[in-house]
């Protein structure tokens, strides 16, 4: 129903009058309102705003913003460090002096997103225009950049600041481009894409600006949310580029994959705490991917803990195939029905890995580890593959003798490598820094399908396995795979990704992420 400006009445004119006053909401979602209260366009709704005698929005003008948004990029540049700055609020002085040094370090381009957030309680508001602090003035930037062929910075888009879920509704904002949105949550999603065309990753910033929110339900959920932190770019060539998140310490130091940046002094990482590989799935895995993670980026890291998903694989007894006989054809073919041959493998990578002498191991617990434990309860043994009756006859001891109580392939590993850490469904393992790395992610709350949305609500931050598809939701995390990214059972369009997780010794984690250029060869960075 369309209302009339002449005929309003009194309850109406308070109803535009509150949705006008409201400081919980951007202007932007004001007008989306308004418009639907009264039943005319934005500009409509605007006019009947100023006709009531509010502020007229064209009166708030910032001379700040308005130059902010023809603001440009520096196209001969290769690395940019994006982040996101609040109006009205102090920069966190650590975090803006150490991104200012890391920039000079790689000669990287500055960008600063404008942010706005209404807080009539706070004492740094200006109550004549949105003002952002000199400090970032010359990084400030509210305009769309197109920084590589695939990625874009959305400057242009504002966020409400204390959204749940601040990467709701931008999928498609870039169409095919991976993009990065300035945010104080620091998110991830991967999007689906078809086979062959590019990974389109989105990502949220974190904030250089310290937390300055309302005292209501939704102002203290997002101080409790609000992160220093910013998104790195690396432009390898015209076809590959690299992108990360970086969070910082209470004092804006940070470490940002080989680099330590503490005091505005660049310095190299030795070590990491932990390194949660992508799931492995030996056997369908990449063995380029696998041997760039030991062999390069492990190799300069040195983890103390490597946490390993999916070692297993199980596409020897797998439930999904036993009643295609095509597939079982392929498989005597091929020899891959040969579950003793398939657990061999899966051990002949823990023995690759005993080299590095990592101090803790970590496996854990997994849906495809369940493949045996499954064949194990729905097939006749007289008619399971002559080549497989040894094992079943194994394995079913194991279990009846009480051996095998978190499963047979922790029972396994434990027998073959017992330093290993390999876990149960419902065990628990946390680092120092408080990261909880036993849970593989397919099994949520009260038995329901894990998600990232749920794990994000668990009393502790978590880095999980099992989608294939990297995503971060606050202090929850998944990693991506590190099989081929075509199997299968993995058909349309997909989001899988090589990807994996590093937490650093100050307890802050990122998305290592690895993609292939132009010739099919995979890289992680432009770092050596």
């Amino acid at each position: 129903m369309k209302l009339k400006f002449k005929e309003l009445s009194d309850e109406q004119i308070q109803r535009i009058s509150e949705i006008y006053a409201d400081k919980e909401i951007s202007w932007d979602t004001k007008e989306d309102m308004l418009a639907k209260y009264t039943g005319r366009s934005s500009r409509a709704a605007r006019q009947w705003c100023e006709r009531l005698g509010l502020t007229k929005p064209s009166e708030i003008v910032s001379p700040q913003y308005e130059e902010a948004k023809v603001k440009k990029h520096d196209r001969k540049k290769k690395y940019f460090l994006v982040t996101w700055a609040q109006n009205d609020t102090p920069v966190h002085e650590g975090l803006m002096s150490n991104m200012e040094a890391y920039a000079k370090h790689l000669n990287g381009d500055i960008h600063v997103i404008a942010g706005r957030y209404k807080n009539p309680t706070s004492v740094h508001t200006d109550a004549k225009h949105d003002s952002w602090s000199n400090r970032v003035t010359p990084y400030l930037d509210a305009n769309r950049h197109n920084i590589h062929k695939y990625m874009s910075v959305m400057s242009d888009v504002k966020i409400q600041p204390t959204a749940v879920n601040p990467l709701s509704g931008t999928q498609s904002m870039s169409k095919g481009d991976s993009c990065i949105f300035g945010h104080p949550k620091v998110h991830m999603e991967t999007i689906p894409v078809l086979e062959g065309h590019k990974p389109k990753i989105i990502l949220t910033t974190g904030a250089c600006t310290v937390n300055n929110y309302t005292d209501s339900k939704s102002g203290k959920q997002g101080e409790f949310y609000h992160t220093l932190g910013f998104c790195i770019v690396e432009i390898k060539d015209k076809e590959q580029f690299f992108v990360r998140q970086v969070t910082t310490d209470n004092t804006g130091n940070f470490n940002d994959l080989y680099f330590n940046v503490t005091n505005s002094k660049v310095t190299r990482n030795k070590t990491i705490d932990t390194a949660v590989m992508g799931d492995l799935h030996y056997g369908s895995h990449d063995e380029e991917v696998v041997s760039k993670t030991l062999d390069t980026l492990l190799v300069k890291l040195k983890p103390t803990t490597l946490v390993l998903h999916d070692i297993f694989d199980g596409q020897s007894v797998s439930h999904h195939e036993i009643n295609n006989p095509f597939s079982q054809y392929a498989k005597e073919i091929l020899n891959k029905n040969d579950l003793n041959a398939e657990v061999e493998d899966m051990l002949s990578f823990l023995e690759r890995i005993k080299k590095f002498n990592f101090k803790n191991t970590v496996v854990a617990r997994a849906n495809h580890d369940d493949f045996i434990d499954r064949w194990l309860v729905t097939t006749d043994w007289r008619k399971a593959h002559p080549k497989n009756s040894l094992k079943y006859m194994e394995y079913s001891s194991a279990i009846l003798s009480g051996k095998a109580k978190n499963g047979i392939i922790p029972w396994v590993i434990g027998e073959h490598y017992p330093k290993v850490k390999a876990f149960g469904r419902n065990d628990s393992y946390t680092n120092k820094h408080g990261w909880e790395l036993a849970q593989h992610g397919d099994k949520g709350t009260n038995g329901s399908r894990g998600s990232l949305l749920q794990f994000r609500k668990l009393n502790t931050k978590i880095i999980v396995g099992h989608y294939h598809s990297p995503g971060r939701k606050d202090g929850a995390l998944a990693v991506g795979t590190s099989t081929l990214l075509r199997l299968p059972y993995c058909q349309g369009p997909s989001s899988w990704l090589h990807s994996h997780v590093i937490v650093h010794h100050d307890g802050k984690a990122q998305h290592i992420n690895f993609l292939k250029d132009s010739k099919g060869e995979t890289h992680f960075t432009t770092f050596k």
